[in-house]
């Protein structure tokens, strides 16, 4: 399946409606790449070009279950995930196009002012698109992991 690009609000108005608000969905994994290595002969490569995080998200009610979206060239990620006693679940987020960037939240009313205040994951990025994925719900891993790594909790 062919990604849907975030351009517009009309874009975003699909998405939201699309996805339900991200109501009773949750952040399954992510991954970030940044454009920059270190090659073979040791040379570094030392600039972040890319600055590409997908987030995989799952939902339990919307026609889309499994949905991965694609930040493109990150201006910020703020990565706060609630701990094992409290739930992962999302219950209204926002997606938000606000001078120049668009913003994602896992909270309803994304302000500027709140990013300091607020408790939450979010997101901001110049690009955004999304795509749904087949065959994707469960626990096994979307992103491989070249390591084979089981996650650990301690």
């Amino acid at each position: 399946m062919e990604y849907n690009i975030i351009e517009t609000q009309e874009d975003i108005n699909l998405l939201m409606r699309e996805y339900k608000g991200f109501h009773d969905s949750c952040i399954k994994e992510l991954s970030y790449y940044s454009g920059g290595y270190v090659s073979a002969d040791r040379a570094m490569y030392p600039f972040n070009s890319v600055r590409n995080v997908s987030v995989i998200f799952q939902s339990q009610i919307s026609e889309h279950p499994t949905i991965e979206m694609r930040f493109e060239l990150i201006h910020r990620l703020n990565l706060q995930p609630r701990l094992e006693n409290y739930d992962c679940i999302i219950y209204d987020a926002s997606l938000v196009k606000l001078g120049g960037l668009f913003y994602w939240s896992e909270w309803d009313g994304f302000q500027l002012e709140d990013i300091d205040s607020q408790k939450g994951t979010w997101l901001s990025a110049e690009r955004i698109k999304w795509k749904s994925l087949e065959n994707s719900l469960g626990e096994d891993k979307v992103y491989s992991n070249i390591l084979n790594e089981e996650p650990t909790s301690e």
